[in-house]
């Protein structure tokens, strides 16, 4: 019977997961460009008989039960994380009138100059560092085609396609990148991405639609978000129930029924 137990623990182990993807999405709610996450299950089902764990005693063959342990429960199937995807549809239009507020239409990212390297964001919530030099909320210089941009003062204009005018002077234009799948962006924080596949895929926007004196909201949906987070707190209650009765059921089969009566 122990085996059965791993049963509701996957089950647990998942919604907990759940519970933490959509925390992220529910703390992230005002936050300039963020992307939502959704996660999808799968069925882990059980192995079949030739990946069972060495040794598995053929007909009339004996062997020590100690030889089986540990149960790895092949004969049951469980819940498993199938995947965690970002959800990268178009927040909405948050008008600010600053003009170093920026929204990318469609597809692309700001690129950012880090200590780690070249980094990507969907957040244009620019400023001006001490040295004039344009960079996002975190102090990161933001590029252009010539490198970090820099500028005389706050008063610019940035047309659709990204080029930067000062004083009715061409200064850069922006470099928006896209990426070939973008579920290779992975997050590592300050509003950032990394992109983890090939660097043949990052290309670069030929013709971009920025928006200049608003910013993109975060497209995360807070009411589908803590109906979810409802859901997935009910179903590892259940789960949790279900692993107490079984740990009850254990518990008297080995105190009860096992008990030598004279």
């Amino acid at each position: 019977m122990m085996h059965n137990i791993f049963t509701p623990l996957s089950g647990a182990l998942a919604q907990e997961r759940v519970l933490e993807i959509v925390a992220n999405n529910l703390a992230n709610v005002s936050t300039t460009g963020f992307k939502e996450e959704k996660v999808s299950f799968k069925l882990l089902e059980a192995e079949p008989n030739d990946q069972y764990k060495e040794p598995l005693p053929p007909a009339n063959f004996t062997t020590n039960l100690e030889d089986l342990y540990p149960l790895h429960g092949n004969d049951i199937a469980y819940v498993g994380i199938s995947d965690v995807t970002k959800d990268f549809t178009q927040g909405p239009v948050v008008q600010t009138h600053n003009p170093l507020d920026l929204m990318i239409e469609g597809d692309g990212f700001l690129s950012a100059q880090t200590p780690e390297g070249v980094r990507y964001t969907r957040s244009g919530a620019l400023t001006l560092d001490g040295k004039g030099t344009l960079v996002d909320e975190f102090g990161a210089p933001i590029l252009g085609k010539k490198g970090p941009i820099v500028l005389d003062s706050s008063e610019l204009e940035i047309n659709r396609l990204g080029e930067v005018y000062q004083g009715g002077e061409f200064v850069d234009r922006l470099q928006v990148t896209q990426a070939k799948d973008n579920q290779q962006m992975e997050r590592v924080g300050f509003n950032r991405y990394q992109y983890k596949g090939p660097s043949a895929d990052l290309t670069e926007v030929k013709n971009p639609a920025i928006q200049q004196g608003v910013l993109e909201g975060s497209n995360v949906n807070a009411i589908k978000n803590l109906t979810n987070m409802i859901v997935a707190h009910r179903s590892y209650e259940a789960y949790q129930k279900a692993i107490q009765n079984y740990d009850k059921m254990m518990e008297k089969s080995s105190n009860t029924l096992g008990e030598v009566r004279g």
